[in-house]
């Protein structure tokens, strides 16, 4: 049943997307948590997958792949069209007025600024760019029974953010959030590069399927060797890292007894001083 749903969804995608160029879907692969059982990886990616594409208009095709190799994750594919409440594709692209220019002039859309509504033309009638004749004159045109109808330009813009990049960070941070609520304080991820966390380390490599199958069957695979070494190299990193602190923490010991001693020494002088005496004077 679950297959011919997912026939059925795809063969109505290649049936509205007639272009042979047209983009069919998006693309997504999570890494699930190896700390989660199976029942646990359907119930939270189902949860996230929900709230994150689904309630914002997309259908979404998934499954889970877990062959107990320590490497659980989630394929998920998406679809680039909203479904109206009728059930019909809506269009990717639509039709609005453009209320800026770009840098060369010319007539854009900007999303941080106001639209151009016609029930709130007070407020919003200056979020519009005039159609422009050869002589720099604003097109108009008149129609029967309204008179002068003034012509403004308008642009066309995809009809939701879905292909925005900055979606892809977006994304990957809040399917951080999501799988720490589920995750014990020491097994917690991050999706932020060690460099943005601030942590000197360097990185693993990805090692991928077939360098595991060499190492399960005995051989040695570059990936995997590469990783090891990386591993090695991190370790002795923080082990000089450590004798590092150890050493500063050691020189600024003996510099603040040094320092100590040099102010017990210099109130010893001005002690002298006002008294005329040295504490040193045997008398004789």
């Amino acid at each position: 049943k679950r297959t011919f749903q997912k026939q059925c969804l795809w063969n109505e995608v290649l049936k509205i997307e007639k272009s042979s160029d047209a983009q069919l879907g998006r693309s997504f692969e999570f890494s699930l948590p190896k700390e989660w059982s199976r029942q646990e990886q359907i119930e939270y990616t189902t949860d996230y997958i929900q709230k994150t594409f689904v309630d914002k208009g997309m259908c979404a095709d998934w499954s889970i792949h877990d062959k107990g190799d320590g490497n659980p994750h989630t394929h998920i594919l998406l679809t680039v069209r909203e479904v109206d409440s009728k059930k019909h594709w809506m269009s990717k692209q639509k039709s609005v007025f453009a209320n800026s220019r770009d840098k060369e002039g010319r007539p854009i859309y900007n999303p941080e600024l106001p639209s151009y509504n016609p029930k709130d033309k007070e407020a919003t009638s200056k979020y519009r760019i005039p159609k422009l004749d050869e002589y720099g004159n604003q097109k108009a045109r008149i129609r029967e029974g309204k008179g002068t109808e003034y012509l403004w330009k308008k642009v066309t813009i995809p009809s939701n953010d879905w292909n925005d990049r900055k979606n892809a960070e977006v994304w990957r941070e809040s399917w951080t959030r999501h799988c720490n609520k589920y995750l014990d304080k020491e097994n917690q991820i991050d999706h932020r590069s060690y460099e943005r966390q601030g942590k000197d380390i360097i990185p693993s490599i990805h090692e991928g399927v077939t360098a595991r199958k060499m190492e399960a069957n005995g051989k040695i695979a570059d990936r995997c060797q590469i990783n090891r070494n990386i591993k090695e190299l991190n370790q002795i990193r923080e082990q000089l890292k450590e004798i590092v602190r150890e050493i500063t923490e050691l020189i600024t010991e003996k510099a603040r007894a040094i320092y100590d001693r040099f102010k017990e020494f210099r109130r010893s002088v001005r002690d002298t001083e006002r008294t005329g005496t040295d504490d040193r004077d045997t008398g004789k």
